[in-house]
C-alpha cells in the first residue's frame, strides 16, 4: 500500500506522477496496491490552514482521484481528526486489507516525525519504508569534511550542487493499467474543512496543469527570474509554490522537467 501523507498542518498530498516517480519499481508493481490518505481537519485547524487552501488540496484530491482509477488503484480516504487518531484508522485499515508494505514519504516537522514513528511503531507486522520526495538532497547528506553542518551558506551551496551533479534518483514510470481490484473504495467523500473557492487561472487546479505551467516557466522565464521576481506588475514567478506546498510537484520533479 502507498499512503502518501495529506495530513500535516502545511497539508502535504502526493499527487500521481511524482508518487510513481520516486518510488521504488517494487512499491508499484505490487499484485494488490491501494492509495490511503488520511485527512485530519483537528490538526488543520491547529494549524490555522485556509479554508482556500483546503479547497485547493480538495481540488487536487479530486484529480489524484481520477488518475488513480485510469490505473485501476482504488483511493481510500480515511479521516481522522488528529495524527494520533489517523494512526488507529491507518492500523484498522492495514488489518482489514490484510496489508503487508507500506510506503510513504518523509515529513521532517517534529508533529509529523512523532506521527510517522507511531505508524511503524503500531504496525509490527507490516513492513514500512519512506522516502525522500518532498527535497533534492535527504536532510544531513550534505555535510562539510569534517562530517559537520555548514555554518557558511556559500559553502554549502557549492557543495549541495557537486552532490546534485551526481545524478538524480532514477525516473520511474508510471505503472500501466491494472485489473480493478475485487474490492473498490467507496466515493470520494467532501473534505469535511471549511473551504473558499481559490481562483483556478492564478493556481493550477490538478496536476496536469500544474506540470504544464512547469514546463512553461522553465522554458519561458526561468532565466529571468532573479531579475524580475521581486516586481508586481512583471509576471516573473510561476506561482506554483502552493503546488510544491502539498506536494503535487517535487523539487526533484521540477529539476526533471527543467
Amino acid at each position: 500500500m502507498i499512503w502518501p501523507p495529506i495530513w500535516s498542518g502545511y497539508a502535504r498530498i502526493y499527487a500521481f506522477t511524482i508518487t510513481w516517480r520516486w518510488l521504488p519499481p517494487a512499491a508499484i508493481r505490487r499484485r494488490r496496491c491501494w492509495r490511503c490518505i488520511s485527512p485530519t481537519p483537528g490538526q488543520w485547524r491547529e494549524h490555522h490552514l485556509a479554508p482556500r487552501q483546503a479547497a485547493f488540496i480538495a481540488s487536487h484530491l479530486q484529480s489524484l482521484h481520477a488518475a488513480l482509477a485510469e490505473r485501476g488503484i482504488p483511493l481510500w480516504v480515511e479521516e481522522a481528526d488528529d495524527f494520533t487518531a489517523s494512526v488507529e484508522r491507518l492500523a484498522d485499515f492495514c488489518q482489514q486489507h490484510q496489508v503487508s508494505h507500506l510506503f510513504y514519504n518523509y515529513q521532517y516537522e517534529f508533529n509529523e516525525r512523532q506521527r510517522d514513528a507511531a505508524v511503524e511503531n503500531t504496525l509490527r507486522d507490516v513492513i514500512c519504508q519512506g522516502f525522500d520526495d518532498s527535497v533534492l538532497l535527504p536532510p544531513g547528506s550534505v555535510l562539510t569534511g569534517g562530517g559537520e553542518m555548514y555554518k557558511v551558506f556559500t559553502p554549502f551551496k557549492n557543495a549541495f550542487i557537486r552532490r546534485l551533479r551526481d545524478g538524480l534518483p532514477a525516473c520511474v514510470a508510471a505503472p500501466k493499467p491494472r485489473q480493478a481490484p475485487a474490492r473498490q473504495a467507496p466515493p470520494l467523500l467532501s473534505l469535511t474543512t471549511p473551504q473558499t473557492p481559490f481562483d483556478g487561472l492564478l493556481f493550477a487546479a490538478d496536476e496536469k496543469t500544474a506540470l504544464a505551467r512547469l514546463r512553461a516557466f522553465c522554458q519561458q522565464a526561468a532565466a529571468d527570474y532573479e531579475g524580475q521576481r521581486d516586481f508586481p506588475a512583471v509576471e516573473g514567478t510561476s506561482r506554483l509554490s502552493p503546488c510544491l506546498a502539498i506536494g503535487v510537484l517535487s523539487p526533484a520533479s521540477a529539476c526533471i522537467v527543467c
